[in-house]
């Protein structure tokens, strides 16, 4: 059995599902030739994700709202932006050890330049001390803005100012702030604008984080302001984490166009659940199409029905290469049902690189993943073919080791199993499929 030479690769976050890096990151990978994988890991926590990191063999990983701070104390070592700051975006396994760095911060000084503006000496005013608040502070001090810092907590505003030796001003002196300052980033979340429309000038740049468009941002293309596209920081950082994850910087036109990858909502007829055998595919799949009001199909179960004999029959009369060709077959004609359908595939489906096209083309595929150890904790053996071995959780670490790049390539999200609470990690995914308009509860 081979060991997968993919490299894995992941953004995490709460939600995740929205995020735009898979479609950065396997731009460059496929125009590069690179062999690496780039998907989205939901996570109910910071330390959860980092369990799943390490149990599932990540190289690297992107982090985002809300876990950015939590990261610090998740990591074994912290670089020296990343302390000042005060939040990781991104982590990578180097000599065995978590190194955290943020790079969001070089997101926005970066954007700046390629706009053609100078940030020294320029007046700047900062709404936000967040994770994306101080990097952005960090990122214009280090450039020699005249910088202001305000924030909704004062408090948190003068810690800011104060590790950075600049200014700060309470939230209710901003748009009077506006009078003197020509550079304004704002890094609130989206629906969160405290700056007057009448206060915004012709002369004034305005930054915002958010990629889909706020009400500053409409706000001051109305007032003919310079915009500098939040695309802009979301390509630049993600060039400076790529550095880290593989040394190399990339070409950001490549990044870019991996910006109009493929919606997940675009997808959403079909679900997709892959994964080791064990995970809960089924289990999980059946809950969670219920509870969605999608028709639910496993491609095992229909397999049985057809060949009116088992699995475990079908693998000792015919051998596993039979197997996988019935499967293939039954793929084929799982995305032609007229109603939404939640379709669970077999641990192996993903061993046949056709299978892994049609699955990422038709489906929102989601990735169910569980250790080994916490698998075979809760398998019927006698119900497993490949699991009938003297040591079955060693035969199932080789397993994964050999897929773990074709589940990775394959997968647009992820959530963990380990434990299986089919009801509570159901209602997750589902919290995660309402940001791209697939299902209401």
């Amino acid at each position: 059995m081979t060991v997968s030479q993919t490299k894995l690769f992941a953004v995490t976050g709460r939600p995740v599902i929205h995020s735009k890096s898979p479609g950065m990151f396997r731009s460059v990978f496929a125009h590069e030739q690179i062999d690496a994988a780039y998907f989205r890991l939901a996570a109910k926590h910071a330390k959860q994700a980092v369990f799943m990191y390490k149990h599932m063999g990540l190289s690297g990983m992107n982090v985002t709202a809300p876990y950015k701070e939590d990261m610090l104390r998740l990591v074994d070592v912290i670089h020296d932006e990343a302390k000042i700051i005060g939040s990781i975006n991104t982590i990578v396994t180097r000599d065995g050890k978590l190194h955290g760095y943020n790079t969001d911060y070089f997101g926005v000084t970066q954007s700046f330049k390629d706009a053609g503006i100078s940030i020294a000496g320029k007046k700047c005013v900062v709404i936000g001390a967040g994770g994306a608040g101080k990097a952005a502070a960090y990122g214009l001090v280090k450039e020699g803005a005249e910088l202001t810092i305000v924030n909704r907590t004062f408090g948190k505003a003068g810690s800011l100012a104060q590790k950075l030796n600049c200014a700060c001003e309470p939230i209710e002196n901003l748009n009077a702030l506006l009078e003197t300052h020509d550079i304004i980033v704002s890094a609130l979340s989206q629906h969160v604008n405290p700056v007057n429309a009448d206060a915004l000038r012709k002369r004034h740049i305005v930054f915002d984080a958010n990629y889909t468009d706020s009400q500053l941002i409409t706000d001051a293309r109305a007032r003919n302001c310079m915009i500098v596209s939040a695309d802009d920081w979301l390509v630049n950082q993600a060039q400076l984490a790529y550095f880290h994850f593989l040394g190399t910087m990339p070409h950001t036109q490549l990044l870019r166009a991996g910006l109009d990858a493929q919606a997940l909502g675009d997808k959403k007829h079909t679900i997709a659940t892959i994964g080791l055998m064990g995970s809960g595919k089924t289990s999980h799949g059946r809950v969670l199409a219920e509870k969605i009001g999608y028709d639910f199909k496993d491609t095992d179960d229909e397999i049985v029905v057809k060949e009116q004999r088992s699995i475990s029959d079908i693998f000792a009369q015919d051998g596993e290469a039979h197997f996988r060709k019935l499967e293939r077959n039954e793929l084929a004609s799982g995305f032609n049902s007229p109603n939404p359908t939640l379709l669970s595939c077999g641990g192996g489906i993903v061993t046949h690189e056709e299978n892994r096209k049609v699955l990422n083309t038709n489906s929102l595929v989601v990735w169910l993943f569980a250790t080994p150890q916490a698998i075979i904790a809760r398998t019927n053996i006698q119900k497993r073919p490949l699991l009938q071995v003297a040591d079955p959780e060693k035969k199932l670490e080789e397993i994964y080791a050999e897929r773990k790049g074709m589940y990775a390539e394959t997968a647009d999200i992820v959530f963990s199993t380990e434990k299986k609470m089919k009801d509570t990690n159901a209602d997750i995914i589902i919290q995660e499929l309402e940001h791209i308009g697939i299902c209401k509860q």
